[in-house]
């Protein structure tokens, strides 16, 4: 049995850490501490728990079922006394040196971050933001749990959530300029037979329930030959260059592609009928009225404008 007395409760911030990152040197990067510090407090918690807490595997440190119970009470102890040492307080930007970890698909990186960055270099120098690579399917439970503070994309929460729209985007389809489709010229679009004619790349997060290009094609979306599904847009050019493959995905990122690839790649409008990509910023109701989170909330929206 745990010895309360003698329990140092600052393992329980490596813990938060270790569980968050599921690597010792994020964990540590994270922490301010070496990497030595954070292995030696990690197995100070293994034996006062008897519980090895966190196995290495070749996709990083594994909670053990003890480690999943413990981090639901952990997450919300901690959470529970931030929200209470901040309470009252006022925030100033300038001078704050809070961290923010945020839930995004590499979509939203390429798409949000940089005018995100942009925007707390020039008002918020001392925050830092952490954006933690996670599943669609766990955005609502690491939101819950205090794991991240703001999530942002296509996707629906429960009750206890809270949402605001902050972009909207039309679908463009996405392929190389020497695409056998464009016939070696650069045509403002393609028709629905050419589309239906190519073989797709199927861009889908991990955890993503539903493909908005599948829906909007109804009773032809089994006609789409998908030669390849992804969870990450970012390798869509390194793929188009030498593929005669393309990709339907949303005009902010596409955009941001095709500039990072030095204009190797184009996009044309969908030729089909199909809802704009509608982006959305969610948090846990609890964050609604601190200062903090309200700022970073705003300074979102803005990036997404």
């Amino acid at each position: 049995m745990v010895n309360l007395r003698t329990f140092d409760l600052n393992l329980l911030r490596v813990f938060e850490a270790v569980n968050i990152h599921r690597s010792v040197t994020r964990a540590a990067d994270n922490l301010g501490m070496s990497q030595p510090a954070v292995s030696n407090a990690l197995n100070r918690l293994r034996q006062q728990l008897d519980d090895p807490l966190f196995v290495r595997t070749p996709s990083g440190m594994d909670p053990t079922p003890k480690a999943r119970e413990l981090a639901k009470a952990v997450n919300s102890g901690l959470t529970s006394i931030r929200s209470g040492l901040l309470a009252g307080t006022q925030f100033d930007p300038a001078v704050s040196r809070r961290h923010f970890t945020l839930l995004m698909t590499d979509v939203g990186e390429i798409s949000f971050l940089p005018p995100l960055l942009e925007a707390i270099g020039r008002e918020a120098p001392n925050i830092d933001i952490h954006v933690l690579e996670s599943g669609l399917e766990t955005y609502g439970s690491h939101l819950e749990s205090g794991i991240a503070d703001l999530a942002l994309g296509r996707i629906s929460l429960s009750e206890g959530f809270e949402a605001r729209l902050i972009h909207n985007s039309p679908f463009v389809v996405l392929l190389g300029k020497h695409n056998p489709v464009l016939n070696g010229s650069e045509p403002t679009m393609i028709s629905y037979s050419q589309y239906m004619s190519c073989r797709h790349i199927l861009v889908q997060p991990r955890g993503a329930s539903a493909d908005p290009i599948h829906a909007a094609l109804g009773r032809d979306a089994k006609r789409r030959e998908i030669a390849l599904t992804i969870p990450h847009a970012t390798v869509l050019p390194g793929i188009m260059r030498n593929t005669d493959l393309l990709a339907t995905i949303p005009k902010v990122a596409a955009d941001k592609l095709i500039a990072a690839d030095h204009h190797s790649l184009t996009s044309v409008p969908v030729p089909f009928e199909i809802p704009e990509n509608e982006v959305f910023i969610w948090w846990h109701r609890r964050n609604t009225a601190d200062e903090g989170h309200a700022w970073l909330r705003e300074t979102l929206a803005s990036a997404g404008v």
